[in-house]
């Protein structure tokens, strides 16, 4: 995605991305995530995007991810 999804969009990473990364099969490449409203400073950078999965390191903080890797989810 070249531009911030709106809060509430269902995405997904991208094909290229699972491909560059060996993802092709897998739980990552079948997950679709709710982007979700965060005013942290990553986001607010406008180049990442909070969805509805805990970090992994934090589960009490949401994961972000990249809007360069993600698409709308069908």
């Amino acid at each position: 995605m070249k531009k911030k999804p709106a809060v509430g969009t269902r995405v997904r990473l991208t094909g290229e991305f699972l491909h560059n990364t060996g993802q092709i099969t897998g739980p990552e490449g079948l997950a679709r995530w709710t982007v979700m409203p965060c005013d942290c400073s990553l986001c607010a950078l406008g180049n990442h995007v909070a969805v509805d999965e805990p970090y992994v390191y934090d589960p009490d903080s949401p994961r972000h991810i990249h809007i360069g890797v993600l698409e709308r989810a069908r």
